[in-house]
């Protein structure tokens, strides 16, 4: 019911608030691409994949090696 009741002081503050949104938007929206970039740039090298696999083969080896 207090949303009906117009109220003189929420006027100027409410578009400020509704501005600061639009920043946090765009402002999350930056750092998605560059996380994005990031992990394009390390997922398009050749030599991080075989380092990860090696490392997977070789837990599985010191695992299988265990039982």
């Amino acid at each position: 019911m207090s949303n009906l009741v117009p109220s003189p002081n929420r006027g100027p503050r409410r578009l400020a608030e509704r501005g600061l949104t639009t920043v946090e938007y765009a402002i999350g929206l930056l750092a998605a691409a560059a996380v994005a970039l990031v992990l394009l740039r390390i997922f398009n090298d050749n030599s991080f994949f075989q380092t990860l696999f090696n490392w997977v083969v070789d837990i599985f080896g010191q695992v299988a090696g265990g039982l």
